[in-house]
């Protein structure tokens, strides 16, 4: 492909990407409602305190009498120039974002009913964040299995693990775990080298330094992702000759400086010391876990290590098969072929694992799956490329069948509401009877835009389901007609 076609593919790749991620709309639930508290604070208080607003959510801390989100703040801070434009036109108009909530002091926010306004421009705050996020983690992903192998199977890789796992329906909503995931992939592509020439050479001090950044920003987006940032950094850096280590380190932290120095100052605004965090002030007892430990964090249970994996309550294997896949061929990939890029993001995504699994709440509460793994989740890609580029067909036809079924679960799972219960069978005792019942978006404020188009039920996917269709079609059209050549392995 010529420099402008490829440009047009990728135009082309975000707008359909971003079409699937925008077609769902958020629930005003505790943790999308938290964030967009502080975004709203911000905008319209010029302050971090969400007192006014507290009674909408549980997902609080409680600091110098004042109440703040326990949340760590960039997601917020991310959403804050589109609602100052959102909020500029909802007032123009004489709305305002409004809401009823129910519950008491001990139990707060068990019912949110969020008005029109409130709805949209949650919605917006999460399509900025998570919905881009989303397709940065579609386009990044590309790029580095365009180093790697033909540009059709990065292609058809790339999208089983972003529509087939948790990453897909958390870009849908105002979470954090898919602005973290995209700042890791940012992180792992300016560190990688393969198929850049000289392959063995140090990425360069400006690269260096975006990656630093890039893993600090992903800490003050979710606080969970400083253990497999610092994995990350430690196992690049012990990568090296011993002469090369402190070049790297000093640009890692050149690149950090101002991502640490913001969420350091937001801290001490608002907890009185840069390394205390919103968990240390939670006031809900079902959040206790988090004030003890680091971040409520143990060493790991049985139960986490099975639920995580297995289960049918939180399993990844069980509402992910593609994850299985990627995790058998993503290991031998790295082994033979000597992958420092996507070995670096096989151990994050074990060290999130590990911590997960010790985690206090490992199942994360009303989710619709293992949530706290999404940011490490990208790079099961490698296995999946492994697995459809396979010389044995069954073997092809095994990885595309996982990848498939994958994509169908995560479709349902995101379409009958992100924040699943927290215990049951997730896939076959809450997704499907919903589905079967054309039971769709149930949680306040929530919708489609098929039903925004006065479809109902299961048929309001209908447009979904055609958008993404007919534009896989096209894109696989576009690459087939004259594919980019894969590099040669170095």
């Amino acid at each position: 492909m010529r420099s402008a076609e490829v440009a047009n593919f990728r135009v082309a790749h975000a707008t359909w990407l971003f079409g699937l991620v925008a077609f769902f709309l958020p629930a005003a639930t505790w943790s999308p409602v938290s964030r967009f508290d502080l975004t709203r604070a911000i905008v319209e208080q010029g302050s971090l305190r969400i007192d006014r607003d507290v009674r909408n959510t549980g997902d609080r801390a409680f600091s110098g009498g004042h109440w703040y989100t326990d949340k760590a703040p960039f997601v917020s801070f991310a959403a804050v120039p589109v609602y100052a434009a959102v909020h500029v036109l909802q007032h123009s108009r004489g709305a305002e974002p409004a809401f009823e909530a129910h519950g008491s002091d001990s139990h707060p926010a068990r019912h949110v009913i969020p008005n029109k306004p409130f709805s949209q421009a949650l919605y917006a705050c999460s399509l900025v964040t998570n919905g881009l996020a989303g397709v940065a983690v579609g386009l990044l992903l590309f790029e580095l299995l365009r180093r790697r192998t033909t540009s059709r199977v990065a292609f058809v890789s790339s999208t089983l693990v972003l529509l087939g796992t948790p990453l897909f329906s958390y870009s849908t909503s105002f979470y954090s775990h898919v602005p973290a995931a995209a700042l890791l992939l940012g992180a792992a592509l300016a560190l990688d080298r393969r198929g850049l020439r000289p392959a063995d050479a140090l990425p360069s001090r400006a690269s260096l330094r975006v990656a630093g950044a890039c893993l600090a920003l992903a800490v003050g987006c979710e606080y969970l992702v400083a253990v497999p940032a610092a994995v990350m950094a430690l196992a690049f850096a012990f990568s090296l000759e011993p002469r090369e280590r402190l070049t790297v380190a000093w640009q890692f932290a050149l690149g950090a400086f101002l991502p640490a120095l913001a969420l350091a100052a937001y801290h001490t605004a608002a907890f009185g010391r840069p390394w205390l965090t919103g968990y240390s002030f939670v006031t809900n007892p079902e959040f206790a876990g988090q004030a003890r430990g680091l971040l409520g964090l143990h060493f790991p249970t049985l139960a986490g290590v099975f639920g995580l994996t297995f289960g049918v309550r939180r399993g990844l294997f069980a509402l992910s098969p593609v994850a299985v896949v990627g995790v058998l061929f993503g290991y031998a990939h790295v082994r033979r072929r000597h992958d420092r890029t996507f070995a670096l993001g096989l151990w994050a995504l074990l060290a999130l694992f590990v911590v997960n699994a010790g985690y206090y709440m490992w199942w994360g509460g009303a989710a619709d799956g293992p949530r706290h793994l999404v940011p490490a989740l990208p790079f099961l890609a490698a296995g999946v490329m492994v697995g459809l580029g396979l010389r044995q067909r069954w073997a092809r036809l095994l990885t595309l069948g996982a990848g498939l079924l994958s994509v169908l679960n995560y479709t349902l799972l995101t379409a009958v509401g992100v924040e699943g219960p927290e215990r049951g069978d997730l896939l076959y005792g809450y997704a499907w009877p919903r589905i079967m019942q054309g039971r769709l978006s149930t949680f306040a404020g929530s919708s489609n835009l098929g039903m925004r188009l006065g479809l109902t039920g299961v048929a309001s996917l209908a447009p979904f389901v055609a958008w993404g269709v007919l534009g896989y079609y096209y894109l696989w059209r576009k690459l087939s007609r004259r594919p980019w050549r894969a590099p040669a392995p170095n």
